[in-house]
């Protein structure tokens, strides 16, 4: 009687789990599709830095994962970032349909889901340098989460790369997140070992980068929130010593909403912690940045207005994109 109850709790529990991966299965499509038609919505309301198109093709739904490209392209190209027209940035998208992921259940992350899914950067004309940089490996790779209730967390690893004289080790950001936007997004991440060659002779490293971000967006429109990025243990080397040291130097970032009001505040706080010259200590340092009352819309449709009057300028001139200070 045991034996029989048992299989019957079993099939029963087998019965509900494929029954939810069918259903959740079934929502991954038309989620897909929402998102890109928002997207090219915020286009046509010229909302994009750039004139860029959302779509995706070869969707492969089965029973327990999907799989997808996404791609952007650059209709009239980026010619400040040597985008050409028509050039797209692709995704391979892998997604294990809820309500228990596989690979979650297999990291005893037993919380139901929507959705888990991998997303990887596409090696094209385009983003070759970036593969390149990285030396032949995928630069990003992104795991997202989707919950039932619209909020999702997302890790994205950064592999190490050197991008000219520039360089920095591996990396890894997580975001949090409701309702897929950027309402109530929490981001934190490190990068380490970064080196800026300043010249044959001369370069600045730190050891580490952090970002530590939690933000939300009132009304859809009124950014609020608090952030801080931070650059840890700097060197200033010349000729392979060591001419300063500065402990941390960071940025904070403190945005506060106007009561009742369509406006908001912001603070700047730039920090210099520990400045050491040889065996000199040359103390710290603060600089703070106020501005009161922003309309945060005007300075939205400024933005827009401006990268779309810099991208004409560009097209008409496009050995402007490649000149140098």
């Amino acid at each position: 009687m045991i034996r029989k109850s048992a299989t019957g709790v079993i099939v029963a529990l087998a019965v509900i789990w494929g029954g939810g991966i069918w259903y959740t299965g079934t929502q991954i499509q038309p989620g897909v599709e929402k998102f890109i038609k928002d997207f090219n919505d915020a286009k046509k309301k010229g909302e994009h830095a750039y004139d860029m198109t959302l779509s995706y093709k070869n969707f492969d739904k089965g029973f327990f994962n999907s799989h997808f490209q996404m791609q952007i392209s650059f209709d009239n190209g980026a010619p400040d970032l040597n985008i050409k027209p028509g050039q797209k940035v692709a995704f391979d998208v892998d997604v294990e349909h809820g309500p228990l992921p596989i690979t979650m259940l297999m990291h005893g992350n037993v919380i139901p889901a929507l959705a888990a899914a991998k997303v990887n950067l596409v090696n094209n004309e385009l983003t070759q340098p970036l593969f390149i940089a990285a030396k032949n490996k995928s630069p990003v790779e992104a795991t997202l989460r989707f919950a039932f209730g619209g909020s999702f967390s997302t890790t994205l690893d950064v592999a190490p790369a050197e991008y000219g004289k520039f360089s920095f080790g591996e990396g890894q950001f997580t975001f949090n997140g409701d309702g897929s936007s950027l309402s109530n997004l929490d981001i934190e991440g490190k990068v380490e070992d970064i080196v800026l060659q300043l010249s044959p002779m001369n370069k600045v490293t730190a050891k580490s980068f952090t970002i530590d971000s939690l933000t939300r967006l009132e009304e859809k429109k009124f950014p609020v929130g608090e952030s801080e990025s931070k650059f840890n243990q700097v060197n200033i080397i010349n000729q392979g010593e060591d001419v300063a040291q500065i402990d941390a130097f960071v940025a904070k970032t403190r945005l506060d909403r106007v009561k009742d009001k369509d406006y908001i505040n912001v603070n700047l706080t730039y920090e210099l912690d520990k400045l050491t010259k040889g065996n000199q200590q040359l103390g710290s340092g603060e600089w703070s940045l106020i501005a009161e009352s922003i309309d945060p819309s005007a300075v939205r449709q400024f933005i827009i207005q401006y990268n779309i009057a810099m991208q004409k300028q560009l097209a008409a001139h496009p050995e402007l994109a490649n000149d140098e200070v």
